[in-house]
């Protein structure tokens, strides 16, 4: 019978295998948590750059907004007949559109 002091070799080796994998693991967490923290940046980067062209094309479709408003506004106060029989035309081509279903 063997005893502690000298363990079978079978034995020694599956500990040596059990060693070898935590330290496998060990290493794989340690590098995967790197490697989640460069994707996180990555990510964090990227997200910050979409949201700074986002506020951008929000500004710009204000300011569009806005000035398609302004110049139908003076367009309809200078020109109001004009307007008016626009608004009719439209209104009829809509409503000759509609009952055409």
């Amino acid at each position: 019978m063997q005893t502690r002091a000298t363990p079978n070799p079978v034995g020694r080796d599956v500990q040596n295998v059990v060693n070898e994998a935590q330290e496998l693991l060990k290493t794989v967490q340690t590098e995967g948590a790197n490697k989640l923290d460069e994707v996180k940046t990555k990510v964090h980067a990227q997200y910050d750059v979409a949201r700074a062209k986002l506020g951008d094309l929000q500004t710009t479709v204000t300011d569009g907004a806005r000035a398609a408003v302004d110049s139908t506004d003076e367009y309809v106060r200078t020109n109001p007949w004009t307007a008016v029989g626009i608004a009719a035309a439209v209104g009829a081509a809509i409503g000759f559109l509609a009952t055409r279903r």
